[in-house]
């Protein structure tokens, strides 16, 4: 099952890229931030191109907007207004988030007792269903490497899979369980586009390119995680969502979309 999120940045007229994008990879499940447009209109336009979508519930979660394929069973699970959790085929615990910028709230405390927020609830899901087959993709706001990401309180994100395996860890005599964190192959010039957000400041720490999109999974869904469909998408065939300079088009979005494959048991 093919997975889509993008940070459509309140462009009132994304539909026609969302819809081709859509079509064209194949996605079962559609994840989105800051989604403006009318998704009515969204839905019919799919209809016309033989993909059947419905809007998933998300009552309580303003910033995010989930669509599925008609027929997939989606159930809601808590909902934040920066996250929503959602249950897949009643086997993935799918949490999606959008999580506070440091642009506008200027510190880390608010979005560090979100994550907390997310990580208990997914915790108390996994024990319920007794397995750990969660994904957290979306805006996170931060980078992998950054301390929210990595820091074993909060999203416990490891860049190793090999070292992730082992589940869990102990810090300071309490257990910790961990997600890994596909994204970090992302990071560097090795191969375009090299993040999914460019922002050049005047700040003494400036990266230029950031992965705030992203996507973690817990260990157990490792086997069926398909590196290859991991993406960040560039453009639809019609169109691309680089610039002259190849960063993010703000005209049409300031982040760049993400898609990733988790394969049927």
């Amino acid at each position: 099952m093919k997975y889509l999120f993008w940070n459509t940045h309140n462009n009132i007229d994304i539909n026609q890229i969302l819809c081709d994008m859509i079509v064209e990879n194949s996605i079962s499940v559609v994840l989105l931030a800051e989604y403006v447009a009318d998704i009515g209109d969204l839905i019919e336009q799919l209809s016309l191109k033989a993909v059947p979508m419905q809007k998933c519930l998300t009552t309580g979660c303003e910033r995010i907007t989930i669509m599925c394929r008609r027929g997939l069973n989606m159930e809601p699970g808590q909902q934040w207004d920066h996250a929503s959790i959602q249950i897949v085929e009643n086997n993935i615990i799918l949490c999606c988030v959008h999580l506070n910028s440091r642009i506008f709230s200027g510190h880390e405390a608010k979005r560090e007792i979100y994550i907390e927020q997310i990580v208990r609830e997914i915790l108390k899901l996994e024990e319920t269903q007794s397995k750990r087959n969660t994904v957290i993709a979306g805006d996170f706001n931060i980078n992998p490497y950054e301390s929210s990401c990595v820091n074993a309180r909060y999203f416990h994100g490891i860049p190793v899979y090999e070292e992730s395996r082992r589940e869990s860890r102990d810090v300071a005599g309490q257990e910790y369980y961990m997600f890994y964190n596909p994204m970090w192959n992302f990071l560097g010039d090795f191969h375009e586009p090299y993040g999914t957000y460019y922002c050049n400041t005047g700040d003494a720490v400036n990266p230029y390119w950031n992965i705030y999109d992203q996507v973690l999974i817990r260990p157990a869904l490792r086997k069926r995680f398909a590196d290859e469909e991991l993406r960040v998408l560039t453009g639809t065939e019609r169109i691309s969502l680089l610039d002259v300079n190849r960063h993010p088009d703000r005209s049409i979005s300031d982040h760049l979309p993400i898609m990733f494959e988790i394969k049927e048991e």
